[in-house]
C-alpha cells in the first residue's frame, strides 16, 4: 500500500510539473509589450535609492542595538539575524539591478 501512495505522490508532483512549468514559454511569448514597461517600474521600485537608503538606514540601526545590547545574548542573536538578512537584501538589490540592466539593455 505504501508504494502506491508513493506513486501516486510522484504523479501528482509530475502533473503539477506539466501543467505549471511547461506552459510557462507559452504564455512568455505571447505577453504584451505594456508588461514589461511595468516589471521595469517594478523592478526600479526594489532597486532604487530609496529603498538601498531605508536598507542602509535599517543595517546601522542594527549595528546600533548590537552595540548596546552587549550583555543580553538572546537579543544579540536576534540581532544578527536582522542584520544579515538586511545585508543580504541589499546584496539581492544590487545583483537583481546588475542582472535586469545587463538583460534589458
Amino acid at each position: 500500500m505504501k508504494i502506491f501512495h508513493d506513486f501516486q505522490r510522484l504523479r501528482n508532483k509530475v502533473l503539477v510539473f506539466l501543467f505549471t512549468i511547461l506552459p510557462m514559454p507559452l504564455f512568455a511569448s505571447i505577453v504584451p509589450s505594456g508588461m514589461y514597461t511595468l516589471a521595469d517600474n517594478i523592478v526600479g521600485v526594489f532597486t532604487g535609492p530609496i529603498v538601498r537608503t531605508i536598507l542602509v538606514i535599517a543595517l546601522c540601526g542594527t549595528a546600533i542595538a548590537y552595540g548596546v545590547n552587549k550583555d543580553n545574548d538572546r537579543m544579540k542573536k536576534g540581532i544578527i539575524a536582522v542584520g544579515v538578512s538586511i545585508a543580504l537584501l541589499i546584496a539581492s538589490t544590487a545583483i537583481v539591478d546588475a542582472v535586469w540592466t545587463a538583460a534589458s539593455g
